[in-house]
């Protein structure tokens, strides 16, 4: 997620791919049911996040990053994410401490677990900001960037692999949490744009229709084993299902085109703009679709009337990303707080 810039210094097909992924995102957020019981779900939350964690990784400029103090990168990263944030987050807790007071259920316990656990969705911008922090404490240490990726790619591997239970106490603390296990997808992101990492890509990319085949494998594979249940084979095909579909949109959306780029627009339809108007614009997206789901929720619509929450959603959302996409640079003020601009 990054702040809007003009178009003529972006890459459309970054900002399509983006585009699609904060797509599936509120499709996934938009379906009832858990991950395991739901395949929409499933198929879903089985690559858009590693996907989407991969490609914030791969946009980072390392040596800009290194260059700065950790003072100018908590400024920087307050203007481009933490302020938008820090609004939503401001109304969607107080929304539910409003809520547990009204039903004489707040504590001081509650109260803490709403202030230092973000609502729902809003886990990835604090963790994203984390990532970047570590990053930058990687690079002032001048620790080999392989390096940290293999071992944060095997801390992925043992959480896909493993149930909780079965790990020893101190990885239990470690692996579980999403700031970590999802920390080798960054790296591995970050890593891709290093000389090692373009000669990996190329080298991946070279063998034609051998990657997709692989990822099909995989994804079958993964598939074929729905469920909370972890084993060996199907984290391992998860892993590597994720980290070559990383490999193929990151070529395929960073290739340099000698010739003079096509314009994205289908002749069929009009999706594709929309899609990368998503995509440049996928913080405020993500930060507030949820919104009308969460108020629909609140008041039990979705378990005393499933298709009119999945009508009310749909419109919803529909009103809310159109209402984003229209507000991109009218005010400087919504540009600061909605879009880190």
């Amino acid at each position: 997620m990054t702040a809007a810039n003009p178009s003529s210094l972006r890459n459309d097909k970054i900002d399509l791919l983006r585009g699609w992924l904060i797509f599936l995102v509120i499709v996934g957020h938009i379906v009832l049911g858990s991950v395991h019981e739901n395949p929409i779900r499933y198929v879903i939350y089985a690559f858009h996040m590693p996907l989407f964690i991969g490609l914030s990784g791969y946009l980072i400029n390392a040596e800009r990053l290194v260059q700065g103090s950790f003072l100018s990168l908590l400024v920087r990263y307050w203007r481009r994410v933490l302020l938008p944030f820090a609004l939503a987050f401001c109304v969607f807790t107080g929304v539910l401490i409003f809520h547990a007071w009204d039903e004489s259920r707040l504590s001081q316990k509650l109260l803490l677990s709403y202030l230092v656990t973000p609502y729902y969705h809003l886990w990835f911008v604090p963790t994203l900001v984390l990532w970047v922090l570590a990053l930058w404490a990687v690079l002032k240490l001048k620790i080999p960037i392989t390096i940290c990726m293999l071992v944060s790619v095997v801390i992925t591997l043992l959480w896909a692999v493993l149930a909780i239970p079965d790990l020893a106490p101190i990885l239990t603390m470690i692996v579980s949490k999403k700031v970590v296990y999802f920390f080798g997808f960054f790296l591995f992101g970050v890593w891709l744009k290093t000389k090692p990492g373009q000669k990996c890509m190329r080298g991946v990319t070279s063998f034609k229709a051998l990657p997709a085949a692989l990822l099909i494998l995989c994804a079958v594979i993964y598939l074929m084993n729905i469920g909370p249940e972890k084993s060996f084979v199907k984290g391992l095909a998860w892993l590597v299902m994720n980290l070559n579909l990383m490999i193929i949109c990151i070529a395929w959306a960073a290739a340099v085109v000698k010739r003079k780029q096509k314009t994205l627009v289908n002749k069929h339809g009009q999706i594709n703009p929309c899609l990368v108007s998503m995509g440049r614009i996928s913080l405020p997206i993500y930060l507030w679709h949820v919104l009308p789901l969460f108020l629909l929720k609140g008041f039990d619509v979705h378990i005393s009337m499933p298709w009119g929450y999945y009508g009310l959603s749909i419109v919803s959302v529909m009103v809310i990303v159109g209402i984003l996409i229209k507000l991109e640079n009218r005010s400087s003020i919504t540009n600061r707080v909605l879009y880190g601009v």
